[in-house]
């Protein structure tokens, strides 16, 4: 009986023990979880205390004198003509026939007097020291002698001056098609490999026999091509007689097919170029 009494009382001292050992881990571990929670509101409060800098954007770095390559260099911004910025008129003798706007190879055609037409980009020369700075819409951008001048695109009333013909000679082609261009103040452009005329300034009347909007950029009429019927504008003179003539277009993005009524748009349209409707 002694013996199985002294085992008992051997058990119940080991739990004792066992109980106060778990006890002791559990303080500790509320100890550390305390001292967690005071070292995370210390830096809370320190965080609080922290200085808020305040931006002044009238006194922030300017977007034009950061380099994005790198290089430490400051990058000189361009200034450049506006459109509507009005310029003194560069007297040479020469027309501007039309034209071709691109992000990266515009060019313009010019007509000097007793010499064929000729196509000059950006930073060519045409005679001296007249150089070609920049091409827009409906002019040129010239540096004659340190001065900016400016040098209008000719008008399709100026630049018409016979009535086209089978036997006209291909210098008097390439004017008409600049002609017709004008007419619907269309300013030829590159889109994707090929070209196509962005009309910009639409009469009400041309407006209202055709569905052409300003902005539109016309790819194709009766599938062809604008560049060849530009190149060869007796081709598109054959097709006035169509009542409901598909012209390809290229708006908001987005390639549509509308069709014009290019017999009553004709009857206006010609006697503007010379031509009989």
């Amino acid at each position: 009986m002694m013996r199985p009494l002294w085992r008992l009382q051997l058990n119940i001292k080991d739990l004792k023990n066992y109980l106060e050992l778990k006890n002791i881990i559990l303080v500790i571990s509320i100890g550390f979880l305390v001292s967690s929670l005071f070292q995370l509101v210390f830096v809370l409060l320190n965080d609080e205390k922290a200085p808020i800098v305040k931006i002044n954007s009238a006194q922030s770095m300017r977007a034009d004198s950061w380099n994005w390559f790198g290089e430490g260099k400051i990058i000189t911004k361009v200034e450049t003509n506006r459109p509507d910025q009005k310029l003194p008129e560069l007297k040479i003798d020469a027309d501007l026939l039309g034209v071709m706007l691109s992000n990266s190879n515009s060019s313009a055609t010019l007509k000097f007097k007793g010499r064929p037409e000729k196509v000059f980009k950006v930073r060519d020369k045409l005679s001296g020291s007249i150089q070609l700075v920049e091409i827009q819409a409906y002019r040129i951008i010239l540096e004659d002698n340190g001065v900016r001048k400016q040098l209008m695109m000719k008008k399709h009333d100026v630049i018409m001056q016979s009535a086209a013909s089978e036997s006209a000679p291909p210098s008097n082609i390439r004017q008409e098609g600049f002609a017709i261009s004008n007419l619907f103040g269309a300013v030829p452009v590159k889109v994707g490999e090929g070209q196509g005329f962005k009309v910009n300034s639409l009469s009400s009347e041309v407006k209202a026999l055709a569905d052409i909007r300003n902005g539109d950029v016309i790819l194709q009429v009766d599938g062809s091509l604008i560049q060849d019927l530009m190149g060869n504008p007796m081709n598109l003179m054959k097709l006035r007689s169509s009542s409901n003539l598909p012209v390809t277009i290229l708006r908001e993005g987005r390639e549509e097919i509308i069709y014009v009524n290019a017999e009553s748009l004709s009857a206006k349209m010609l006697p503007a170029l010379g031509m009989k409707p």
